[in-house]
């Protein structure tokens, strides 16, 4: 059985990183270009009957198998959902819980905004009287919040110059988070972890908890390339912006409050889903925002990967059509070989975001 702690195994947390670092300039499948129209419309019933024959047969054929859960919600309900079990483990249920890896973003940038919202800083703030204020290590004099939200601050370790100059330039980065919930707990003089269980209890969302420490009850992940069963402890290093738990519907309703404006006044969620740097990926034109993709080619799709040792998950927003969808896998390949790392991710999309642009009048 493996054990990992996360502050002595730089390895896994690299990989949480490297997930979104390994890209290419060009789509791994040619989007069709039609012209845009208004949003809005419903998803049909006969779009949900074409939409599950499509995923049956994606996930049939992909080149490497499937383990775990694929779930779409439409309308608030679910209209389409695929499970598979490792070797006669735990057959996936939509509370079954996973490792979020960097979907904990999300969560983490929607905090900052509520703070933000509630007065307690702006973006545009310098971050280091903050930590100094706390106690705590300061690093870059010029990086503000805005910068580690978007990942164009070029943060380095504390002593160690920063990489680039703040706002210059897109690098991923889990410290960047890791600092925002230091902020946030200096400025509301509060654990993170009790941030985030208020803020989700406070809009009733269930299924997604920020628990420092062992992490029980996971639906257990297995590292493909060893066949070894995954055990976590996490620590602040990983939680904010990789280490958080939940379940399929869990993060599905999360998006869902997220993206139909129930969880953030309206000038704070338009700020967190404003593109604001653009970011190399295997997907063309993606931009990221506070905590989130963003990409406006053809509609507007919002979403986030996610990646440790164990497990590998998507999320794809479509709030104009009321429709998001996630992926959680308990088994996780070696990202030497993207395309199947997350060429099954990439063909759900595709089909997604095919049938909606298709439903359009």
């Amino acid at each position: 059985m493996s054990k990992t702690r996360m502050t002595n195994n730089p390895r896994l947390i690299c990989l949480c990183l490297l997930v979104f670092l390994f890209s290419s300039s060009q789509p791994v499948f040619a989007e069709t270009n039609p012209t845009t129209a208004a949003l809005g419309v419903e998803v049909t019933q006969k779009q949900q009957v074409g939409l599950s024959g499509i995923f049956d047969e994606i996930i049939a054929t992909n080149e490497r198998p499937f383990y775990g859960l694929v779930a779409l919600m439409q309308g608030g309900k679910i209209s389409y959902l695929n499970t598979n079990a490792y070797q006669g483990a735990l057959v996936p249920t939509l509370d079954s819980r996973f490792m979020l890896a960097s979907q904990s973003k999300m969560i983490t940038a929607a905090l900052v905004m509520q703070a933000v919202a509630d007065a307690k800083f702006s973006l545009d703030d310098k971050i280091t009287p903050y930590l100094r204020q706390a106690g705590l290590a300061g690093y870059d004099e010029r990086i503000t919040l805005d910068q580690l939200l978007s990942h164009s601050s070029g943060i380095a370790p504390s002593g160690k110059p920063n990489r680039f100059t703040p706002g210059s330039d897109f690098q991923y980065s889990n410290l960047g988070y890791q600092v925002l919930a230091q902020v946030l707990e200096a400025v509301y003089q509060q654990p993170f972890t009790s941030l985030v269980t208020h803020f989700l209890k406070r809009h009733g969302i269930n299924g997604i908890t920020a628990q420092l420490g062992e992490q029980t009850g996971l639906l257990k992940g297995i590292e493909i390339s060893s066949g070894e069963p995954m055990n976590y402890e996490v620590q602040m290093n990983l939680l904010p912006g990789g280490g958080m738990t939940g379940s399929a519907l869990g993060l599905l309703t999360y998006l869902r409050a997220l993206h139909s404006g129930n969880l953030l006044p309206a000038v704070q969620y338009q700020m967190m889903t404003t593109p604001r740097i653009l970011r190399p990926h295997r997907w063309p034109q993606l931009y990221y925002g506070y905590g989130v993709q963003v990409n406006r080619q053809e509609l507007n799709e919002y979403s986030h990967s996610g990646y440790l040792s164990g497990y590998q998950s998507l999320s794809l927003s479509y709030p104009e059509f009321d429709t998001y969808l996630v992926v959680l896998e308990n088994a996780s390949w070696p990202l030497d070989d993207k395309d199947k790392v997350f060429g099954l991710h990439d063909k759900l999309r595709h089909a997604l975001r095919n049938a909606l642009i298709l439903e359009r009048p």
